[in-house]
């Protein structure tokens, strides 16, 4: 039976028990500055590899966690690039880096772990940009965190890249972001995959906002640690597609790295010619897959027909392809073979369509060709040779409304819908109907050119008000669709929009949210503390130094809650402020006055009378968010309250079983009572004792904290 370990993290086991022994020794000696807290203790000894591996397992599990963690952290790195994918990425760039002959040292190594280890304690920069490189590849496999832009850059090739300015770069990049420290560039070739065409990857790494953390010492007292954490963006330069993609946390830092890069190295001006964020809109192909000719001056357009369509059926993990010659129709083929439009209106998603174009323009004497080949998220355009193909296709995509391209939201757009942007903001999932869009009052064309939603998917099946479920069916008007229910009978129509699924891209939302509160949190670094808690900064006002923090998910219990013990683990910090979402009962999350932002915002935005109503809000609740003068419980209907206890942060009341208790608890004490007995206290609640009442995760917070067991079968308040 393996042992147990309580302080040794899951890697750096596994790494002591498979790792060569002066590589794992080697692992445990390195470190990143002089601000690690290094070993200290005598090296075991023994002639027995197993025994000896034993010992230093013994030996590691007894140093304190500020030794351990960076271990940890060194070792779940090696292993991320000894795994399947990572070790392709590490390979490829030390064949880019090493010369020859530490290349083969590094091939040399046992195993692909070996190569890892070797690689992190030899060449730590290689190391890190081979990390990076392989974040890039996943980031273009799943699309998170990653934008393409398209540019014409002429004659440019990858050996142009290569030899730019980097202190030009690295000085512009430093002004433009507004970075307190320039930034780092490193560059390496990417060579051509069945994937990927030749490209470059240019890595950007730099120092974020200044931050803070508490350091408590072995005396008790505490002081403050100034940092700045590193922060990175990757860019991908493909010039036989035109394409920069750029991966990075931030929508803007992406934009900005991929406009100075262009500005840079093909020295574009971006005022004349400005970099193209593009998406194509599918969905017209679910109606029909002919194309309405175009009437224009300066070019004839003869000819121009969809020969080829990829489908998705059911799910996306199902495709079927139908492709014609340029004389069939397409659509007729597909009437014969596979029911037409009733078909095409089924299919979960259309997710490739190539297009034939015959055409003339003044000066020809003879017909020219063009084909259009795109997805949703990129065409074939850009690896066109001639400029005037490429300017004709994007003109024709455009013309059928298939092309477009980001249009972000203006200052006043986004004033004038904010509260439903934090509606949507507030939302429990990514995936959001057109119906619920539709709702709330939004334009979803608008918010897709806005780059805050994509389009994922149409619905082939619904729930109507009536809560019965009903097959979408095509319907003879436009725009509309007509629902089947299980007796093959209309149950009514709908527009055709409520049908359309749409996938939230939240780092734009965010990024819309977030530069909406800048008069409250300047610039400063923002920290997602859980995935429904965002800690905003400090926010200073009257000499009074105030955290922040915005809250989403509050209308559930089990997200408010959890929100709560975050927050309530942070009192040291001070009363701060917590901006919701949406409007609430809760006045108060852990030692922190609750504002709805709604209720500040004046014509949708953060003006100077939202900001004084801001403070008055935090000046009147800033007491109460202590404990108030005396014992109380708040209720919110018969679902939630909040009890008030004085010198104690407040706390949620969260379901009936709660309330209950603490509604008890709370008149006995006001009454001078003892305590409550047990049954009386869980009568009609249906737990066994009071403290079941809250769930395990917040039980050690709320028992004994707020209420205890009194001895002889009572419970009573702990209020002194």
């Amino acid at each position: 039976m393996r042992k147990a370990y309580k302080h040794i993290g899951r890697e750096t086991l596994d790494l002591a028990d498979i790792a060569p022994l002066d590589l794992f020794r080697s692992i445990l000696t390195y470190r990143d500055d002089d601000d690690e807290t290094p070993l200290d203790w005598d090296w075991p000894y023994s002639d027995d590899d197993d025994a000896l591996r034993q010992l230093m397992k013994t030996h590691l599990d007894a140093q304190p966690m500020e030794v351990l963690r960076p271990i940890e952290d060194h070792c779940v790195r090696i292993k991320h690039l000894a795994s399947k994918e990572g070790i392709k990425s590490l390979e490829h760039v030390a064949k880019e880096r090493l010369d020859h002959e530490t290349y083969e040292t590094l091939r040399a190594q046992p195993d692909e772990l070996c190569r890892s280890i070797w690689m992190f304690l030899n060449h730590q920069r290689d190391f890190r940009d081979a990390e990076a490189f392989h974040a890039v590849r996943q980031y273009r496999d799943h699309g998170k965190m990653y934008d393409a832009f398209e540019i014409d850059a002429g004659d440019a090739c990858i050996s142009d890249a290569e030899e730019m300015d980097r202190n030009a770069l690295a000085s512009l990049l430093t002004a433009r972001l507004e970075l307190p420290s320039k930034v780092e560039i490193s560059t390496v070739r990417l060579r051509a995959t069945e994937a990927h065409p030749l490209s470059l990857l240019v890595i950007i790494r730099h120092a974020g906002p200044l931050s803070s953390v508490f350091h408590h010492k072995d005396g008790g007292t505490r002081k403050t640690i100034y940092f700045r954490p590193p922060n990175e963006a990757s860019l991908v330069w493909t010039p036989t597609e035109g394409m920069i993609e750029v991966c990075g946390v931030s929508p803007q830092v992406r934009r900005s790295a991929a406009e100075t890069f262009a500005e840079i190295v093909f020295k574009a001006d971006l005022s004349q010619k400005p970099l193209s964020w593009r998406y194509y809109d599918l969905s017209r192909f679910h109606a029909s897959l002919a194309l309405q000719l175009p009437l224009w001056d300066d070019i004839d357009i003869q000819l121009a027909r969809v020969i080829e369509v990829e489908m998705r059926l059911g799910n996306w993990s199902r495709r079927l392809s139908l492709r014609v010659t340029i004389d069939d129709d397409i659509e007729k083929i597909a009437k014969l073979w596979l029911g037409g439009a009733r078909f095409l209106r089924r299919v979960e998603g259309i997710s490739r369509v190539s297009i034939a174009v015959k055409y003339k323009r003044p000066s020809d004497r003879r017909l020219r060709s063009l084909e259009i080949s795109f997805g949703d998220r990129r065409s074939n355009l850009q690896s066109k040779a001639s400029v005037d193909d490429r300017d004709l296709g994007y003109k024709l995509l455009q013309h059928w409304g298939i092309l477009n391209r980001l249009k972000p939201l203006e200052y006043d757009e986004v004033a004038e819908i904010l509260p439903q942007l934090l509606q949507l903001h507030d939302l429990p999932e990514d995936e959001i109907s057109g119906g619920l869009l539709r709702r709330l009052g939004l334009d979803a064309r608008r918010l897709l050119d806005g780059g805050i939603l994509a389009f994922k998917a149409r619905q082939s099946r619904i729930l109507m008000d009536d809560d019965d479920e009903v097959l979408i069916e095509p319907s003879p008007r436009e725009g509309e669709v007509v629902g089947i229910d299980t007796f093959h009978e209309s149950a009514g129509t709908l527009p055709a929009e409520d049908t359309r699924l749409y996938e939230l891209r939240r780092e734009w939302l965010d990024e819309v949210v977030l530069t909406a509160l800048r008069p409250l949190i300047g610039k400063g670094r923002i920290e997602n503390l859980t995935d429904d808690l965002i800690f905003l900064g400090t926010w200073r006002r009257e000499s009074v130094s105030i955290p922040l923090y915005l809250v989403r998910g509050i209308e559930n219990a089990d997200r408010l809650q959890a929100s709560d013990l975050a927050l309530r683990s942070r009192q040291e910090a001070g009363v701060g402020i917590v901006l919701t979402l949406v409007g609430t009962s809760f006045k108060h999350l852990g030692p922190n006055v609750v504002v709805p932002l709604p209720e500040i915002l004046v014509q949708g935005k953060l003006d100077d009378s939202a900001v004084a109503d801001l403070w008055q809000r935090f000046v009147s609740g800033r007491w109460l968010a202590l404990g108030g003068a005396e014992v109380a419980l708040m209720k919110f209907g018969k679902q939630t309250g909040m009890l008030y206890i004085p010198g104690k942060v407040p706390l949620p009341v969260l379901g009936p079983k709660q309330l209950v208790i603490l509604d008890m608890l709370v008149a006995a004490h006001k009454a001078g009572a003892p305590g409550v007995p047990t049954g009386r206290l869980i009568e009609g609640t249906g737990v066994r004792s009071p403290v079941d009442a809250w769930n395990s995760k917040v039980r050690k917070s709320v028992v004994d904290v707020y209420f205890e067991n009194s001895g002889y079968g009572l419970w009573s308040l702990r209020a002194s």
